[in-house]
C-alpha cells in the first residue's frame, strides 16, 4: 500500500510546488509542458512498478505501447485537463498485460485526475478513427508514452497511410464540425463569458489548424507550413503568442474553480483579472483590461484561422479560375476570387495601391490575396504617414466606408490596420469588450457590423419580417451621415461612462481630419449623442404618455433626423445581438418612431383636442355594444372609467374590457389572450374587482409559470374594477400553450383569493434555481426616482440582477410603501433586470417630498440585497 502511495504524493508534491513557482511566472505554454512532462514521470512510473516493461520484453513480438492523446499528447496539458490514455497493441492482449494496464487507473483516480483510457488493437484504432471525428483528432495528437517504440512507429505508419488515403472524405466532417462550433459560440452568452477552449477564437481553432495542417500538407508541426509559398507570410509567431495567453488563463480558471472549467463566467473574471496581475486605473477596472487583452488575442486566433482555413481550401479544393472583371484598373488580376498585383508588390508601388484594391475588391464583392493582405499590413505599419496624409488614399478610404458592400472588405481595413490609421481615436476602442449580456462582438466589431446592417437594409435583407427599415432608407436625404454614424456611434466607449456625450464630442475632429465638411459636423454628432435615445425611450417609458413622444420630438426637431436615428437604432440593435433586436423591442421602437413622426409632421404643440378625442371613443363604444348591453348598464361603465383610459386605449381594447365588465357577474376575473404575430408575446387583457396586491399577485403567478412580464397597463375604475393589460412572453412549450395558461388562470384566481402560497412557491423556486446556477451572478443596484418624465406620474426605475421573485418582491414592496403602480414596463434577460413603475401615491399624487423619495429608494434597494 505505502508503494503505491508514494508516486501519488511525489506527484501531488510536485504539482503543488509547479503551481506555486509557474502558475503566475511562466508563460502558458511552458507551464502545460511542464505538468505534461510532470505526468509523464508520475505515469512511467506507475508502469515501471507494475513490471510493465518486462512484460512486453517477455512477448514475443514487443507489439504494445502506450499513448497519450489528445491535449495531454499536444503537451498543452492544464491543471484540470482529462489524461486520455490508449493502449494499442496488436494481435490478443494476456490477462496479466490488461490487469497491469487497469491497475494503473487506480492511483490515477487516487491522485484526482480525470483519465479516459482505451485498450485497441492497430485494426480497431484506425477503424474507429474513420469513423468517429473526436477520435481521429485525438489520435492525431498522440504521443508516445512507454512500450514498443519500433511497433508505435509501424503503427503511426499505418494510421497515416490510411489517413492520407482517406483525406478528401474527412473535409466535409472538419467544415461540418467548424459551422457547429460557430453556431453554438457565437451568441451574446458566450461572447461576455466565453469559451476559452472551444469558442470561437479559443485554443481549437488553433487545433484545427494544425490537424488541417497535419493530414493536407503532411508537417507535424503547423508552422512547418509556411514551407509552402502561399503561407510564407503567415504569422504563426503571434498565434503561438496567443495561445500561450489563453493555456495560462485556461490554466488559472482550472485552479481557480478547483476543476476542468473553460468557461469564463462574470463571477470569475474579476477575481482571474487580479490573479494575473491587472489592477485598476482611473480610466479602466483591472477586469476591463483584462477582456481587452482576452478579445485581442481571441480576435487574433478567430482571424487568423479563417484566413489559414481560406487559404488552405484553395489548395485542397481549389474554385475554377474566374475572368477578371472589365472595369478593373490594369494593375491588379483576379485569382480564385481575390484581388492581387498583376507584378511588382507593394513596397516598389505608391501605398495607394492598397487603398485602390480595397475600393474594387468592396466595388466587387471580392477579397484580397493573402500574400497581398501580408504586404499591405507591413506596408501600412512602415508607410502609414503618407498613406493618412494623402487626399487620395483619403477619398477612398471614405468611399469603401460610406459604400460598405462588401462586409470582408470593412473587416479587413481593421484588421490591417486602415481604420486606425485614418481614425486614430478607433484605437481606445480595439477588442474593448462590453461588460454586459447584450453584445456579441467587442465595440470595434459591433462599429463595423452595425455599417453592415445598414448595407443590408438597403438591399432589403430585412424586409420580409421589417419591411418598414428599408422604406425608412429610401426616405433618406442623406446616406453618408447615416454610415459615419454607424462606424462612429461608440467612439467614446474608449473614454469611459456617458460615452455617447464623449463620443459627438470626438466626432467634428474625426470628421475634419477626414476632409468631411458642412452639415455633417452637425449632424454626426447630434446623432451619435442620441443614438441611444429611441431604444431606451421604446423599452422604458409608457408610450401612450403624450409628454414623452413630444419630448422625444423636441430633441430631435426634424424628420429626417428622426429617420436616421431610427435606423441607427436598428444598426445598433441587429449588430448587439438577439437579445437587443428581439421582435418586441423592434416592434415598440417603430410605434415610438410613427408616434415621434406625427407629432413632427403636424407641428409638436399641435396636439388633438383631448375632449373630443375622449367623446369620439365613447361614441365608439356605445355604438359597437349597444345591440349585445342595455344602454344604461354601458353608460355606467363609462361613466366609471377615468379620462386618462379612453386617451391610452384603442377601441378596440376598449370594447374587450367593457364586454368582460358587463358579463362578469359573479366571476372573480375574466380575460381575453391575443397572441400577437408580430413578437413573441401574448396580451392579456384582464377584468376584475381591485384587491390590495392584485398587480404583485399576477405577476407572482406568472412568474412561477416562468410568464416573463414585458410592460402592464393599469387602470382602477370608480367602483374598484380594474381594467388591465399585460403583455407577457409565450409560454415555453408552443404545444401545451392552453394546458399553461389554464393553469395560470387557476393560479390567478386563487391567488387573489388569498389561497395559493406565493411567498412559499416563489421562495421554493428561487432555491431550486440557485442549485442550478454554477455561479452567483453579480447584482447591480441601482434605484432612480424621476419627476421629470410624466405630468402625471413619478416613474421609479429599477435597475438589477435578474433574481427569481423579484418582481413580485418588487411589487410587493411598493404596495407596502402606499404607492398604486398604474404602468409598468420591463426588460430582462438571464443576468440582469430594468423595471419602470409609473405611480402615484395613496392620495393619487406625484411624489415630490425628497425624504419620502429617499425612503422609498433605500427600503426598494433592501429587496435586492
Amino acid at each position: 500500500m505505502q508503494r503505491q502511495l508514494r508516486p501519488i504524493e511525489d506527484f501531488l508534491e510536485s504539482r503543488d510546488a509547479l503551481i506555486d513557482q509557474d502558475l503566475n511566472q511562466s508563460s502558458g505554454l511552458r507551464i502545460t509542458r511542464k505538468y505534461a512532462d510532470l505526468m509523464d514521470r508520475f505515469i512511467r512510473s506507475l508502469f515501471f512498478e507494475t513490471a510493465f516493461t518486462e512484460e512486453i520484453r517477455a512477448t514475443r513480438d514487443n507489439a504494445l505501447a502506450v499513448v497519450a492523446l489528445g491535449s495531454y499528447g499536444r503537451r498543452e496539458l492544464c491543471l484540470g485537463s482529462d489524461v486520455d490514455l490508449m493502449v494499442i497493441h496488436q494481435g490478443k492482449l494476456s490477462p496479466e498485460m490488461r490487469d497491469i494496464i487497469l491497475r494503473i487507473l487506480y492511483p490515477l483516480w487516487d491522485a484526482k485526475l480525470e483519465v479516459g483510457h482505451s485498450i485497441l488493437t492497430v485494426q480497431e484504432c484506425i477503424r474507429l478513427s474513420l469513423n468517429d471525428f473526436r477520435v481521429l483528432t485525438s489520435v492525431m495528437d498522440g504521443r508516445f508514452l512507454l512500450g514498443s517504440s519500433s511497433f508505435y512507429r509501424l503503427f503511426q505508419e499505418a494510421f497515416w497511410a490510411r489517413i492520407y488515403r482517406e483525406k478528401r472524405s474527412f473535409l466535409k466532417q472538419f467544415l461540418i464540425y467548424q459551422e457547429k462550433r460557430a453556431e453554438r459560440f457565437h451568441t451574446e452568452s458566450y461572447f461576455v463569458e466565453p469559451d476559452i477552449k472551444e469558442g470561437l477564437g479559443g485554443l481549437r481553432d488553433l487545433h484545427f489548424m494544425a490537424w488541417i495542417a497535419k493530414i493536407y500538407f503532411k508537417c507535424k508541426r503547423v508552422n512547418q507550413i509556411k514551407r509552402f509559398a502561399a503561407f510564407s507570410y503567415f504569422e504563426f509567431d503571434k498565434l503561438t503568442h496567443s495561445a500561450s495567453y489563453l493555456l495560462k488563463i485556461r490554466n488559472h480558471l482550472h485552479y481557480l474553480t478547483g476543476r476542468k472549467e473553460d468557461r469564463l463566467h462574470l463571477s470569475y473574471q474579476t477575481k482571474l483579472s487580479h490573479s494575473l496581475g491587472y489592477e485598476d486605473a482611473p480610466d479602466m477596472t483591472a477586469v476591463e483590461k483584462f477582456l481587452r487583452d482576452l478579445y485581442l488575442h481571441l480576435n487574433r486566433i478567430r482571424y487568423g484561422h479563417e484566413e489559414f482555413l481560406s487559404k488552405s481550401l484553395d489548395i485542397i479544393d481549389p474554385l475554377p479560375l474566374e475572368h477578371t472583371p472589365n472595369r478593373l484598373p490594369s494593375d491588379f488580376q483576379v485569382i480564385k476570387g481575390n484581388i492581387v498585383l498583376k507584378e511588382g508588390r507593394i513596397s516598389e508601388k505608391d501605398p495607394i495601391v492598397i487603398l485602390k484594391a480595397l475600393n474594387e475588391a468592396n466595388r466587387l464583392g471580392l477579397f484580397l490575396g493573402s500574400g497581398f493582405i501580408w504586404e499591405a499590413k507591413k506596408d501600412i505599419a512602415t508607410r502609414g504617414g503618407a498613406i493618412a496624409s494623402s487626399p487620395e488614399a483619403k477619398k477612398l478610404f471614405m468611399e469603401i466606408i460610406l459604400n460598405p458592400k462588401n462586409p470582408k472588405i470593412i473587416r479587413l481595413a481593421l484588421e490591417i490596420g486602415l481604420i486606425t490609421l485614418f481614425i486614430p481615436d478607433f484605437r481606445r476602442i480595439r477588442n474593448l469588450a462590453e461588460l454586459g449580456h447584450y453584445h456579441v462582438e467587442t465595440v470595434d466589431l459591433h462599429s463595423i457590423r452595425a455599417l453592415e446592417v445598414l448595407n443590408e437594409i438597403s438591399k432589403g435583407t430585412y424586409d420580409k419580417r421589417w419591411p418598414l427599415f428599408k422604406e425608412v432608407f429610401q426616405e433618406l436625404k442623406q446616406t453618408d451621415y447615416l454610415c459615419l454614424t454607424a462606424l462612429l456611434h461608440d467612439i467614446g466607449k474608449g473614454s469611459g461612462n456617458g460615452h455617447s456625450l464623449k463620443g459627438a464630442k470626438l466626432i467634428p475632429n474625426i470628421l475634419t481630419q477626414l476632409g468631411v465638411d458642412g452639415e455633417a459636423l452637425r449632424v454626426v454628432p447630434l446623432l451619435v449623442e442620441h443614438h441611444l435615445l429611441l431604444a431606451h425611450i421604446s423599452q422604458h417609458r409608457d408610450l401612450n404618455d403624450e409628454k414623452t413622444c413630444v419630448q422625444v420630438a423636441q430633441t430631435i426637431q426634424n424628420e429626417d433626423v428622426l429617420n436616421m436615428l431610427f435606423l441607427v437604432t436598428v444598426a445598433d440593435s441587429f449588430a448587439t445581438g438577439p437579445a437587443a433586436r428581439s421582435d418586441w423591442k423592434m416592434m415598440l421602437l417603430a410605434e415610438l418612431f410613427f408616434k415621434v413622426k406625427r407629432i413632427l409632421q403636424r407641428g409638436i404643440l399641435a396636439t388633438p383636442d383631448a375632449t373630443r378625442e375622449i367623446e369620439g371613443k365613447k361614441r365608439v363604444v356605445r355604438d359597437e355594444l349597444s345591440s349585445l348591453f342595455p344602454k344604461d348598464e354601458i353608460s355606467h361603465i363609462i361613466e366609471q372609467v377615468p379620462s386618462r383610459y379612453f386617451l391610452n386605449m384603442t377601441p378596440e381594447n376598449m370594447i374587450r374590457h367593457f364586454k368582460m365588465a358587463l358579463n362578469i357577474g359573479a366571476e372573480k376575473l375574466l380575460w381575453e389572450l391575443e397572441k400577437l404575430t408580430s413578437a413573441p408575446v401574448t396580451r392579456m387583457f384582464i377584468c376584475t374587482y381591485d384587491k390590495p396586491g392584485l398587480f404583485s399577485k399576477i405577476v407572482g403567478v406568472l412568474a412561477l409559470n416562468n410568464i416573463a412580464v414585458l410592460s402592464a397597463n393599469i387602470c382602477t375604475l370608480k367602483n374598484g374594477m380594474a381594467f388591465d393589460v399585460y403583455e407577457v412572453t409565450n409560454p415555453l412549450d408552443p404545444y401545451t400553450e392552453k394546458e399553461r395558461w389554464d393553469k395560470i388562470y387557476r393560479e390567478v384566481n386563487l391567488a387573489i383569493e388569498d389561497r395559493f402560497p406565493l411567498d412559499d412557491k416563489i421562495l421554493e423556486k428561487g432555491r431550486s434555481m440557485l442549485e442550478k446556477e454554477r455561479y452567483e451572478s453579480p447584482r447591480i443596484r441601482e434605484v432612480r426616482i424621476n419627476n421629470d418624465v410624466s405630468d402625471f406620474f413619478t416613474v421609479i426605475e429599477v435597475r438589477s440582477a435578474a433574481i427569481v421573485g423579484l418582481l413580485y418582491e418588487l411589487a410587493k414592496k411598493l404596495f407596502s410603501l402606499g404607492l398604486n403602480i398604474r404602468f409598468a414596463k420591463f426588460d430582462s434577460d438571464e443576468a440582469y433586470l430594468s423595471g419602470d413603475f409609473y405611480v402615484r401615491d395613496s392620495l393619487g399624487q406625484k411624489i415630490h417630498d425628497e425624504e419620502r423619495i429617499e425612503e422609498f429608494r433605500e427600503r426598494i434597494i433592501e429587496i435586492t440585497n
